[in-house]
């Protein structure tokens, strides 16, 4: 008789233990609140082998399409569902990586930013420069952005090339930058955007 309390206190031992690990272990999916950025998130949700900007970038890559492939300042909208990755996930990209990668998806959004203002101001030459720098650097909207124009610039401005726009498009939508919805944005530059 005396066994098998003992086992049977091994058991509820284990299974407690098992019970705990689980409570440890993040969450597999995160609601945005209405303050959220990818940072903040990021921090909430790391865990204590993890850097901030390794969580970030790996909720970044699992979630381009909620962030509109623009993670870096612009939050998902509030009552998005994201999914947050395993801490293996999270780990497997070194740190020093995930900060020179945070830091590019942080550059890019300021080059588009700048290009957008650069091209409501008619300075099309360093605005269509500004966008392909950010592009380079992986920024969805940038890459949607030279595909129309080099799809339909009626400025004159950018001359027309097919395979330069479908390669554009193409990378956007590998950053899962809604397409089609862009696809309606107006004429190129110099239009009425």
């Amino acid at each position: 008789m005396k066994l098998g309390k003992h086992a049977l206190l091994g058991a509820c031992a284990a299974a407690l233990f098992s019970l705990s690990l689980v409570q440890a272990q993040a969450p597999s999916s995160y609601v945005v609140k209405a303050d959220d950025t990818l940072l903040t998130i990021a921090e909430q949700l790391r865990g204590p082998k993890a850097t901030m900007n390794q969580m970030a970038y790996a909720l970044a890559r699992a979630n381009m399409g909620a962030f509109n492939g623009r993670p870096a300042l612009v939050p998902a909208p509030a009552g998005a569902k994201l999914v947050v990755p395993d801490q293996a996930t999270v780990l497997a990209t070194d740190a020093r990586k995930a900060e020179v990668e945070v830091g590019k998806m942080w550059r890019s959004e300021q080059y588009y930013k700048a290009a957008q203002a650069l091209e409501k101001s008619h300075d099309l030459l360093y605005a269509f420069d500004t966008y392909v720098y950010a592009a380079k650097l992986g920024h969805g909207p940038s890459q949607l952005r030279l595909g129309q124009l080099y799809d339909r610039d009626l400025s004159g401005f950018v001359k027309h090339d097919l395979v330069e726009s479908v390669g554009w498009y193409e990378r956007a939508r590998q950053q899962q930058v809604p397409i089609e919805s862009a696809a309606r944005r107006g004429p190129g530059m110099g239009g009425s955007n």
